[in-house]
């Protein structure tokens, strides 16, 4: 492989309450959330090898996936990390992230990428939610002229665009996604963290929309709520 940075496309994900799963494993004996992400680690080797080119490296809490950069490529590439995405969920995981395109070397075991800082900042920045969002600069880039939604994303009313994971994967496995999704709106909207409860709220939206669920519940009470 030559030493050379070359544009790519960069996906950075990260897995949220990865410090509770860790805190939960070192005080019990099932290690229930290393089984989980183990697994999900070793699927993701069906998913991303039809392409020899692109690679999939995980650390801790942080997944980065990259596949040398053209246009064509573009929904391939986005198709691939959305399974990722939803292979996650029906481990009852869930995972924020964001979608760059810039200069990138990696080899495996050392890793130098502008790629890789866009994608963290539009996952730090932007992404808020369990949602995988594409730079703007990356959908200008690779529909230039376009004034349509791309296929196999979501557009929320913050502008940015988004994987539609629970969309492109629907009718695989449909028990299940609807299991996971209940199983973690139900968990998240009982958490003591703000954080957390507004983002199980955000499944649920993302979930009713998508598939026509009706997990909303009413935010407010009181005498003057109809």
């Amino acid at each position: 492989m030559p030493i050379e940075l070359r544009q790519h496309y960069v996906a950075f994900l990260d897995i949220l309450g990865f410090s509770r799963m860790v805190e939960s494993d070192i005080s019990s004996d099932a290690q229930t959330n290393l089984g989980k992400l183990f697994r999900c680690h070793q699927s993701a080797s069906n998913i991303f090898n039809d392409d020899p080119d692109c690679s999939i490296t995980q650390f801790s809490d942080s997944i980065v996936v990259s596949k040398p950069y053209d246009a064509g490529s573009f929904n391939w590439f986005i198709s691939k990390v959305a399974q990722y995405q939803r292979l996650l969920l029906d481990q009852q995981l869930i995972c924020r992230g964001g979608i760059s395109v810039n200069k990138h070397f990696s080899n495996g075991s050392f890793t130098f990428s502008a790629g890789l800082i866009d994608a963290y900042r539009v996952e730090s920045k932007l992404a808020r939610y369990p949602r995988v969002v594409v730079s703007p600069e990356v959908i200008e880039l690779v529909f230039p002229e376009s004034k349509r939604i791309p296929k196999g994303l979501v557009q929320e009313d913050d502008g940015l665009l988004f994987l539609d994971y629970i969309g492109l994967f629907r009718r695989n496995r449909p028990k299940t996604l609807l299991k996971s999704i209940e199983a973690v709106v139900k968990s998240l909207a009982s958490d003591s963290d703000p954080s957390l409860r507004e983002k199980g709220a955000w499944i649920a939206s993302y979930s009713d929309a998508i598939l026509g669920t009706k997990l909303v519940t009413q935010r407010f009470n009181g005498p003057s709520v109809k």
